[in-house]
C-alpha cells in the first residue's frame, strides 16, 4: 500500500512543463497549479474557544482578513486583448469598473451565461470550435482581470501570511505587488499560497487573471450554468512562522448492548516551519467540560513534524447523527520551545461510524434510510451563495424531513459543511469531476491516463479539506464521467487514505470501484429485481431519482413503499434542490424567471429550462411538490387498524436513533366542516425501527356527513431548527364517508334556467335570478397545458398532439329536448376535424334548482391511446375567483402525488391556486373533492358529484398557459378557467425517470360521470 500511495501521489505533482511550449498553462491537462500549498484541512487561527463554537467563527479572528468586496475589473473576449501588464503596481486601473467578489462576472454585466446539461458549451459553432481535449477556444476565451489593494494589519508583522482563494472558475494566474505568485486550475476547491515574501508595509496590490475556459473545463461539464470568475471567498490569514499545517481527526463509535456508545478518538497534527515545539489538544463537550487532553513534543527532524496522539476511548460518548448532531469542540494548540502559546486552531468533532454491513449502509451500527436531495450552489449572484441563503437551505431541508444532501457535483462552500455538522445533515461529498461531454465510450477521459493527474488532484483536494467533518458519511468520485483507469486509481487512493467512509461512483455500476450501488432514475422493477438477488454485497441507494422539474414528483410514495419493504434498498437523493433560474425584468416591466437560451444570440447553446428541477424556486419559495416530499419522507407513519367503540392505530417509528417519546401526538376527530368533535394528546414510547399500537376513543357518528381522524406529531421541546410548533409527521384516516357527495349541496330551491347549444351539445348558459354564471360554454375537456414531464412521457404530449386532443370540438348528431331533460349525442372532433370519439350529454334539472350534467365519453381506441383528463371545462368572469372546496388540500395534488393533501374544507382563490412554475404549465389541481364553489361578493356556483372528483380554477386560459414559455407571457382576459374532472393523469417524473405509471393514467375506455351545478344568487 505504501508503494501504491507513493505512485498515486506522484500523479498529483503538477507537470506544467510537460505541456507543449507553444501552449499556455491553461491549455494543459497536466497543469493543476503552480507554487500552491499542499492541500490540507482548514487550519485558520482562532482567537478564542468561543469562536470555535459557531460555523465560520474563524472570521472573527484577529489573524483573518477578507478580501471580498469591490475589486477593479477589466473584461475582454479575447486573451490577446487582455491588459497584459495590469498586475504591475504602477498600472493605472482607476478607470476600470468595480465588480463584486465573490460573484460570477456574467451576473454582473459581462460575457454570456450559458446553460447546457451534458455537453461542453464551447463545443459549438458559435465559438467556431469542436471539443479537442485539452484544448479550448482561444479567440473567444473570455478573460477577467481583477485588482484590488489591501493593507496588512500591523499585528501580523513577523508572521507567515497565506492567501486562500476558495473557488475561481476555471483557471487563473496570481500576482502580488507585481510579482508572479502562481496559478491554479480547478474551480470549487481552495487554492493557497504563502505570500509573505511578496508583501510589504502599507498598501499592497493583488491581481488575478481569470480565464473562462481551460483544460480543466473538460472535467467541469456539470448540469449547471457555465459561468466564470471569482465565485467564492478570497481571504488572508496569518500564522506564526512555526505553524499547524494540517490535522486529521478520527472519531468513531462502538455501540454497546445498552444502546450507548464508546467513542474512539485519534488525532494527528502536522507542524511545519521551525524547530522543536509542543502541540496539544483539548476535546471539550457541549457543556464545556474537558473530555480528553494530551500534549506532545514535536521534533522537526522526526516524522516530518507530525504528532501522533495516543488513541483514546471515551465511554458513554454522545454520538453524532443527522437526528442528533452532538458535537464536541477540538482545540489544537501550538506552543514554542519556551512554552508560549503561538497558535490555536480546531473544529467541531462528531463521534460517528459509517460502514457497510449485510448489504446495508450503517451509521453508528444502525442501518439508515437515505431521504436525500441533490444540491447545486445557486443564487441570483450565480454560483455564489451567501451564508444567509445556506442557512435558509438547511432550515428548509430539516423542516421537510430531508436527512442527506449530495453535493452535486463538486465540493461546496466550506460554510455549508459546518452547517451540516451543526444542524444534522448527512453529506455525500463529490469530487469536482464530470466529463459528460466526452461520453462514456473510448473517448471518455476516465480511460485516458494523461488525465490521471487532474483526476487525482481533484480527489485529493476534496478529501484533504473536508476529511474532519462528521457530516460527510460518503465520498463520491465524481459524476457522469464514464469509468476507467483514472477512477480505479482515485478509488484505490481514497480507500487507502480513509478507511472510515464508503465510496460511491454511479458510472462504476457494479464494478469494484464503488462501495454502494448508486444508479440514477431506475424503475421500480429494476429496484425490486436487485433486492431479490442473492449475489450482491452492496446497498442500493439512488444517487438521483424523482426528477423535480416543473409540476413533478409523481409516484414518490411507490418508491418508498418498496424501499421500506426491502432492507437493501436504502433510499436516494431527489434531483434537485433549487431551480437554477434568475429573476429578470422584460421591456414592459414584467418580471420572469429566466433559463437556458434566454441570454445571447438566438443560436446560443442551450438545454432550455432543464436547469429548473428544484423542490424550491431560486428564491427558495417552496414548490408544491416539496410538501409531498416532506410527507413521504416523514419518519412516523401510522395505519388505521380498526375503529368502532374505540380507534386502534398502528404506529411505525422510522427514525434511526430517536424514540417517539421525543414527540407529542395530537389527535382530533373532525366532521366535513372541520368542526372538532373530539381531540386529545398522547405521548408514545416506541424505540427506533419499532412498531406500537395507540388506542383512541371514538365518537358517536352523525347521521349524515363524514368523519376524519387527524394525527399530528410535534417535538416536545424546541431544537436547533425544529420547534414545538413544527409538524414533523401527520396522517389522516376516513372514519365515515358520504355515499353520495351531492348531499353537501344546499336544499334551498333556486330559480335556474339553462341553455344547450343544439350544434355542439355544450352548455351555453346557466342563470339564476337573471345572473349569468358562464362566460364560455361548458364542454368536454381531454387535454391540459403540458407539464415538463408530459413533454417527455411516451403517453404524454406527443400522443396528445398526434390525436389532436389539444383542440377538440363537438358536433351534435342527435339532439332531444323535453320538459325535464335535454340530451345531445355528439361526435368529438380532433384538431384536424377527424372523429376521435363520441359523447352523450344529458342535462337534468333537480328539485332544488340545480342542474345535473351527465356525460358519457367513448373514445375511438383506434385513434385515442392516451388523454390528459376526462372532464368538463368552462370559464367564468374573474369576479368569481373566490374558491371554496371540500376535498384534499390545501396544496396542489394529482393521482400520483396526493399524500400531502388532507381532506378538509378550504378557502382560496383562483390566483392562489395557480402555481408559477418557471415554464408555465398545468397547475392547481385538487383531488378527492366532494364539492367546490366559485363566488363573487353575492353569488356562487357550487358543484358536487356522486363520488369524489378533481377540479382546478386558474386565472388564465389553457391556450395562454400552453403557449407561454415564461411567466411574463401569461396574459389575463378577465376570466378564470374551471376544470371539473372525473379523472386526470398523474404527473410522473418523465423528464428523467419513469413516466406516469399505468395505474395513475386515465383509462382509455367508455367513461360516464356526472356533475351537479348549483348556481345561487344572494338576495
Amino acid at each position: 500500500m505504501k508503494r501504491l500511495s507513493a505512485l498515486l501521489l506522484g500523479a498529483l505533482i503538477p507537470l506544467c512543463s510537460m505541456a507543449q511550449n507553444a501552449a499556455p498553462e491553461w491549455q494543459s491537462q497536466y497543469c493543476t497549479g503552480m507554487n500552491k500549498l499542499e492541500p490540507h484541512a482548514y487550519v485558520q487561527p482562532y482567537s478564542s474557544v468561543d469562536d470555535l463554537q459557531q460555523p465560520g467563527g474563524y472570521e472573527h479572528s484577529a489573524y483573518y482578513m477578507t478580501l471580498d468586496g469591490k475589486w477593479k475589473f477589466h473584461w475582454t473576449k479575447n486573451p490577446d486583448r487582455r491588459p497584459k501588464d495590469f498586475y504591475q503596481t504602477d498600472y493605472a486601473v482607476q478607470g476600470w469598473a468595480d465588480i463584486n467578489v465573490p460573484g460570477n462576472w456574467e451576473r454582473q454585466g459581462y460575457g454570456l451565461p450559458i446553460y447546457v446539461n451534458e455537453t461542453y458549451e464551447f463545443d459549438d459553432k458559435l465559438f467556431h470550435f469542436r471539443k479537442n481535449p485539452p484544448l479550448v477556444p482561444y479567440a473567444e476565451n473570455e478573460v477577467g482581470s481583477y485588482r484590488r489593494t489591501f493593507t496588512v494589519p500591523a499585528a501580523w508583522k513577523g508572521r507567515r501570511i497565506v492567501l486562500c482563494c476558495e473557488g475561481v472558475r476555471s483557471f487563473f494566474y496570481l500576482w502580488v505587488n507585481g510579482k508572479y505568485v502562481g496559478c491554479n486550475m480547478g474551480s470549487k476547491m481552495p487554492s493557497e499560497w504563502e505570500v509573505t515574501p511578496y508583501l510589504h508595509d502599507g498598501e499592497n496590490v493583488i491581481a488575478m487573471e481569470v480565464y473562462r475556459w481551460s483544460a480543466g473545463s473538460y472535467l467541469e461539464c456539470q448540469d449547471f450554468w457555465r459561468m466564470s470568475g471569482i465565485e467564492q471567498d478570497v481571504y488572508l490569514y496569518a500564522t506564526p512562522v512555526q505553524y499547524i499545517a494540517d490535522y486529521n481527526v478520527s472519531a468513531g463509535v462502538d455501540r454497546r448492548e445498552n444502546g450507548t456508545y464508546n467513542g474512539r478518538f485519534g488525532l494527528s497534527v502536522r507542524v511545519k516551519g521551525g524547530g522543536d515545539a509542543t502541540v496539544s489538544y483539548a476535546l471539550i463537550d457541549a457543556g464545556g467540560a474537558e473530555v480528553l487532553a494530551e500534549e506532545k513534543t514535536v521534533h522537526a527532524k522526526d516524522s516530518g513534524g507530525t504528532a501522533e496522539f495516543t488513541p483514546q476511548t471515551v465511554p458513554g460518548v454522545a454520538a453524532w447523527s443527522a437526528e442528533h448532531p452532538n458535537l464536541y469542540t477540538l482545540l489544537v494548540t501550538l506552543k514554542d520551545k519556551n512554552g508560549k502559546v503561538t497558535e490555536q486552531t480546531g473544529s467541531k468533532v462528531g463521534f460517528r461510524s459509517v460502514e457497510i454491513k449485510d448489504r446495508q449502509l450503517c451509521v453508528n451500527g444502525v442501518p439508515i434510510l437515505v431521504k436525500g436531495v441533490n444540491r447545486h450552489e445557486h443564487s441570483e449572484r450565480g454560483r455564489t451563495v451567501s451564508k444567509e441563503l445556506m442557512e435558509q437551505d438547511i432550515r428548509l431541508m430539516k423542516q421537510n424531513n430531508i436527512n442527506l444532501v449530495r453535493c452535486s457535483h463538486y465540493v461546496n462552500d466550506p460554510y455549508w459543511y459546518q452547517l451540516c455538522d451543526k444542524y444534522g445533515l448527512y453529506v455525500i461529498d463529490e469530487a469536482n469531476i464530470e466529463s459528460h461531454g466526452m461520453g462514456y465510450g473510448k473517448e471518455s477521459l476516465a480511460k485516458d491516463s494523461t488525465w490521471l493527474t487532474a483526476h487525482m488532484d481533484r480527489t485529493r483536494r476534496m478529501y484533504e479539506r473536508s476529511k474532519n467533518h462528521p457530516s460527510i458519511i460518503i465520498w463520491s468520485l465524481g459524476n457522469e464521467a464514464g469509468n476507467g483507469t483514472n477512477f480505479e486509481h482515485t478509488y484505490r487512493w481514497l480507500k487507502q487514505k480513509d478507511a472510515t467512509r464508503p465510496l460511491q461512483y454511479e458510472r462504476s455500476g457494479e464494478n469494484f470501484n464503488t462501495d454502494i450501488y448508486c444508479p440514477m432514475y431506475t424503475s421500480l422493477d429494476h429496484m425490486e429485481a436487485y433486492a431479490k438477488r442473492t449475489d450482491t454485497t452492496r446497498p442500493y441507494i439512488l444517487c438521483e431519482y424523482l426528477h423535480a422539474m416543473g409540476n413533478s414528483c409523481g409516484g414518490m410514495k411507490d418508491y418508498w413503499d418498496l424501499i421500506e419493504r426491502e432492507p437493501v434498498l436504502q433510499g436516494g437523493s431527489i434531483w434537485d434542490w433549487v431551480d437554477q433560474s434568475f429573476r429578470e425584468i422584460d421591456k414592459d416591466g414584467n418580471w420572469y424567471w429566466s433559463y437556458g437560451g434566454d441570454y445571447g444570440p438566438k443560436d446560443v447553446p442551450s438545454f432550455g429550462n432543464f436547469c429548473c428541477n428544484g423542490l424550491v424556486a431560486a428564491d427558495r419559495a417552496p414548490h408544491p411538490h416539496l410538501q409531498e416530499v416532506k410527507k413521504v419522507y416523514q419518519n412516523i407513519k401510522t395505519e388505521l387498524v380498526a375503529h368502532g367503540k374505540e380507534i386502534t392505530v398502528k404506529v411505525r417509528n422510522w427514525f434511526d436513533f430517536t424514540n417517539l417519546n421525543e414527540y407529542q401526538l395530537d389527535w382530533r376527530i373532525v366532521d366535513e366542516n372541520g368542526k372538532s368533535l373530539s381531540h386529545g394528546t398522547q405521548h408514545v414510547d416506541c424505540a427506533p425501527h419499532e412498531t406500537t399500537t395507540v388506542i383512541l376513543p371514538a365518537v358517536c357518528s352523525p347521521a349524515a356527513g363524514e368523519l376524519y381522524l387527524d394525527l399530528e406529531w410535534h417535538p416536545i421541546r424546541d431544537g436547533l431548527i425544529l420547534t414545538r410548533e413544527n409538524t414533523v409527521a401527520y396522517d389522516q384516516f376516513c372514519l365515515k364517508s358520504a355515499p353520495d357527495c351531492t348531499v353537501f349541496l344546499p336544499r334551498e330551491k333556486q330559480h335556474v334556467s339553462y341553455k344547450v347549444d343544439p350544434e355542439t351539445g355544450a352548455l351555453l348558459s346557466l342563470k339564476s335570478g337573471g345572473r349569468e354564471f358562464l362566460a364560455t360554454p361548458m364542454a368536454l375537456s381531454l387535454y391540459r397545458p403540458a407539464t415538463d414531464n408530459d413533454g417527455r412521457d411516451r403517453f404524454g404530449l406527443r400522443l396528445w398532439r398526434e390525436e389532436g386532443i389539444d383542440s377538440i370540438s363537438q358536433r351534435v348528431t342527435k339532439f332531444v329536448r323535453s320538459k325535464d331533460v335535454t340530451r345531445a349525442e355528439t361526435e368529438i372532433l380532433g384538431r384536424k376535424g377527424n372523429v376521435i370519439g363520441r359523447s352523450v350529454f344529458t342535462y337534468r334539472p333537480q328539485k332544488n334548482g340545480a342542474l345535473a350534467v351527465r356525460t358519457t365519453f367513448t373514445p375511438d381506441t383506434a385513434v385515442i391511446k392516451s388523454v390528459a383528463r376526462i372532464g368538463l371545462a368552462f370559464r367564468m368572469n374573474d369576479s368569481f375567483g373566490k374558491v371554496e372546496y371540500y376535498g384534499r388540500g390545501d396544496v396542489e395534488t394529482y393521482n400520483d402525488r396526493k399524500q400531502a393533501g388532507r381532506i378538509g374544507r378550504y378557502r382560496t382563490t383562483a390566483e392562489a391556486m395557480f402555481h408559477y412554475y418557471v415554464k408555465p404549465q398545468a397547475t392547481g389541481n385538487r383531488t378527492d373533492v366532494r364539492w367546490a364553489s366559485f363566488s363573487d361578493t353575492k353569488n356562487r356556483l357550487m358543484v358536487a358529484a356522486r363520488s369524489p372528483f378533481q377540479f382546478s380554477a386558474v386565472p388564465f386560459s389553457d391556450p395562454v398557459i400552453d403557449r407561454a414559455t415564461h411567466i411574463n407571457q401569461l396574459s389575463r382576459d378577465g376570466l378564470v378557467t374551471i376544470h371539473l374532472d372525473a379523472d386526470q393523469s398523474g404527473v410522473g417524473t418523465a423528464t428523467c425517470g419513469p413516466g406516469v405509471a399505468a395505474q395513475y393514467r386515465v383509462p382509455i375506455q367508455s367513461t360516464t360521470f356526472e356533475f351537479v351545478l348549483y348556481p345561487a344568487v344572494s338576495r
